[in-house]
């Protein structure tokens, strides 16, 4: 499965990728209080200046993160990627 790089993580590209939060570390996990079938909806930023937010469901009692860097474009704000949910259908 084809694979892209954000910040020494590798993430699919054509579907969303589960990760164990300890890999995320250095990122910024921003967890909407909004609960989702699987989760909670929310957003990661990676450690760099210039990169966006991108999409995730956060299941705290399983310790991981399902990190969506399948999608085109990364989001301004971390409100905007956890909405990337609802106007997705996919809460």
């Amino acid at each position: 499965m084809e694979k892209k790089e954000i910040a020494q993580l590798k993430l699919n590209i054509s579907k969303p990728t589960t990760l164990n939060l300890k890999l995320l570390q250095d990122w910024v996990v921003w967890q909407f209080p909004k609960k989702s079938a699987s989760g909670f909806c929310g957003a990661v930023h990676p450690p760099l200046k210039d990169h966006g937010w991108l999409p995730a469901i956060i299941r705290p009692e399983r310790n991981e993160a399902q990190v969506h860097g399948h999608v085109p474009d990364s989001f301004e704000t971390p409100e905007q990627a956890a909405d990337y949910f609802t106007n997705n259908n996919k809460s």
